[in-house]
């Protein structure tokens, strides 16, 4: 099998295998039956001894991965806010005020201003409302009674735009916070409609509304920040952390654990009416057996950290080829195989597969022809990437257990025979990485209770390594893609 290269994986130092088998993915598949069936000896072989092969795998726990999850926040509830603090009059028509320096004229103006209308663009959030104003100028002759003259006390009253703009973003505490500034305020138009030209003063106060007003707003930018700091998203981020931590059930007794650990906040943008907080989830996803759903610690809200780059996730997932499986495919690719050595010839009726100890595998081959009995045959299993089937390309006779056999047809231990044997030896597992892919697959897109929808692609599977365990053959194998999290907001 020198072809395979660097595409093998060996087994022979993997065999040590003690901890107990609870974070890993079996996929127990009878390639030529059911999924999910419980693996029976091989009549071909008595049942392996209680120390033929260890119970399990190592526990592989998961690696770090990251998750995107962009959250969408509907700034209208910080519109609402704004509203609430920005004053909806300004001045008062009462309230009279010398223009300039000079005490023959004076002016009063009243405000009215109209609900805000928010949009967002890139990571600011910008506010816009139309004021409208009714103004009076006052002029006292140097000998004749006071005269005045106004605009706006019609059905047309001049109009004025004003624009607010802040950055969004998150606190640590999974509070909102703002930083709201006075972008601009102007008459709506440059027709005569938004400009009051006192005609008697020849003076056009507009200029002194807009920046009276401009004066009005700045100093409610700190009540702005203020109340926008108060918006806590605390309780909905909790509700939606907890759903994350639940564990997912793949198949019976196969559970998906995410693992949350922690969220990362990047830089925040807009469309619309919709904030959007590039969050990505520090998680460790493991595949749990076992017949009960696994508890999982739910782990408090950490506090929000910030600039993550999200390289997508990464779990281990087993799959496990049981014996009777293995079995059944080394007697599908010999059975009923001539093979034939020195001039004479064996016919192959059955192979049985059953494990060993320090990673190695027996095969039980029994024959007829021009020998009959059985014959027993030790291997250790590689991996072969490239073709994505288990190999034992050291296959070789048992001298112990069947020195009988061997003396009686000597002729059997000749190297052609062994040659074709470690040449037909191979237990694909495409089936069974397969069927991962697809569990995993369902596992990662679905909905997660009323708000949390989890999507995700499995761009690879590669095995890692390869274990005897008692219970079949583990081909341990690593699946990355990337996922993303997204949550409705309620």
């Amino acid at each position: 099998m020198q072809d395979s290269g660097a595409m093998i994986l060996d087994v022979r130092k993997e065999h040590r295998l003690t901890q107990p088998f609870d974070h890993s993915f079996v996929v127990r598949v009878a390639l030529a039956g059911t999924l999910f069936g419980c693996g029976q000896q091989s009549p071909s072989l008595p049942p392996a001894p209680p120390n033929a092969a260890d119970v399990a795998p190592p526990a592989s726990l998961g690696a770090l991965s990251r998750f995107s999850v962009p959250l969408e926040y509907d700034f209208t509830a910080v519109m609402k806010l704004v509203d609430q603090v920005v004053p909806r009059t300004f001045g008062s028509i009462d309230s009279v005020k010398m223009m300039g320096t000079d005490s023959r004229k004076h002016y009063a103006f009243e405000a009215t201003r109209g609900p805000f209308t928010a949009f967002a663009d890139g990571n600011q959030v910008h506010l816009r409302a139309t004021i409208e104003y009714k103004a009076r100028g006052f002029y006292k002759p140097p000998l004749a009674p006071t005269i005045s003259a106004g605009c706006g006390f019609g059905a047309e009253k001049p109009r004025i735009v004003v624009e607010l703009a802040t950055p969004l973003g998150l606190t640590p505490n999974w509070h909102l916070v703002s930083h709201a500034r006075v972008v601009s305020v102007a008459p709506a138009s440059s027709t005569p409609r938004d400009h009051c030209d006192v005609s008697m003063l020849h003076k056009d106060v507009t200029p002194q509304v807009v920046e009276a007003a401009t004066a009005g707003l700045a100093g409610q930018l700190r009540n702005i920040d203020s109340k926008v700091g108060k918006v806590d998203l605390t309780s909905h981020v909790t509700e939606w952390w907890g759903m994350l931590a639940r564990p997912i059930r793949l198949a019976d007794g196969v559970w998906l654990v995410l693992g949350p650990e922690r969220l990362r906040a990047g830089k925040v943008s807009g469309r619309s009416k919709i904030l959007v907080v590039p969050v990505s989830l520090d998680a460790r996803p493991r595949i749990v057996t076992g017949a009960a759903e696994p508890v999982e610690p739910v782990r408090a809200l950490p506090p929000l950290a910030r600039d993550s780059v999200s390289d997508g996730y990464h779990i281990v997932m087993d799959g496990v080829v049981d014996y009777v499986t293995a079995s059944r495919e080394m007697t599908s690719a010999l059975g009923g195989k001539k093979l034939e050595e020195s001039g004479k010839s064996i016919t192959v009726n059955e192979v049985g597969v059953v494990p060993l100890t320090k990673g190695r595998v027996a095969f039980a081959i029994a024959f007829t022809g021009d020998a009959t009995g059985k014959i027993r045959l030790i291997g250790t299993p590689l991996y072969d990437r490239l073709h994505q089937q288990v190999l034992f390309p050291d296959l070789d006779f048992d001298l112990d257990t069947d020195s009988k056999v061997l003396q009686t047809y000597s002729w059997l231990r000749t190297g052609n025979l062994r040659k074709e044997l470690r040449k037909r030896a191979r237990i694909p597992v495409t089936a069974a990485l397969d069927k991962g892919r697809a569990l995993l697959l369902d596992g990662l897109n679905r909905k997660i209770g009323d708000a949390v929808t989890l999507s995700a692609t499995v761009d690879s599977v590669a095995v890692r390594t390869l274990f005897v365990t008692r219970d079949g053959l583990v081909v341990r194998a690593e699946a990355r893609g990337h996922a993303g999290v997204s949550v409705r907001q309620r």
